[in-house]
């Protein structure tokens, strides 16, 4: 009884700040956009507020984060590109921990279920421990939407000052063993951390396409 009473709040807490990732679509209009024709966020634009909820129904806030560079992270347990790239993204967030550097990831994915996300989170995924981020449900995808968020794994990169210094892949797809591995991310942070200009603000996300709800007819 209480596991549905949490899942229930999980669900009525998402749909209650909805609104709040909605109105940020139309404050992206004058952006760029993607071949879709849907707006997308750009280095160097403010990156849109959210308030969304993870599997335990606790809230995470950008706005709350400020003051932080925030990795945010879409991703997906449905995609075997975002499986794999989890590895890699969890090194990230506990090498770049005690340097103030907060990591959320996103899942957006219109089918995934709350006690999904939980089991995954926990241990039910590559890196068979619980991975050391919270995972936030994107209800309705909505602020996948609102940033133009396409593919998981993406990567938007976000300043103490609260603007999109990076977007793009997590790295360049290749083995972090591999002679040709580059570490975009890493990159970036390690720039901004230094109080550098982002040398490469954009990258081409690789992955499986985020899987949305079907648009109302």
């Amino acid at each position: 009884m209480r596991k549905k009473i949490r899942i229930a709040a999980f669900v009525v807490a998402v749909s209650v700040v909805g609104g709040v990732v909605s109105m940020m679509a139309a404050s992206l209009a004058s952006g760029a956009e993607d071949e879709a024709g849907k707006p997308r966020l750009k280095p160097g634009q403010d990156m849109p507020p959210f308030v969304l909820n993870d599997y335990e129904g606790k809230e995470v806030s950008l706005a709350k984060l400020k003051g932080k560079v925030v990795v945010v992270a879409f991703t997906s347990q449905e995609c075997p590109y975002s499986r794999g790239a989890e590895p890699v993204l969890a090194r990230l967030a506990l090498a770049y921990k005690d340097k103030g550097v907060v990591v959320v990831s996103i899942d957006s994915h219109k089918d995934t279920r709350p006690e999904q996300i939980k089991e995954y989170a926990l241990g039910k995924n590559p890196t068979e421990k619980k991975l050391p981020y919270p995972i936030v449900k994107d209800s309705g995808n909505r602020y996948a939407d609102a940033v133009g968020a396409r593919q998981t794994p993406e990567i938007y990169v976000v300043d103490a000052k609260g603007k999109l210094v990076y977007h793009g892949g997590l790295d360049n797809q290749k083995k972090p063993d591999d002679a040709e591995y580059v570490a975009y991310t890493a990159e970036a942070l390690d720039e901004v951390l230094a109080g550098e200009p982002v040398s490469r603000p954009e990258t081409k996300a690789y992955g499986c396409t985020i899987k949305r709800v079907p648009a109302a007819g």
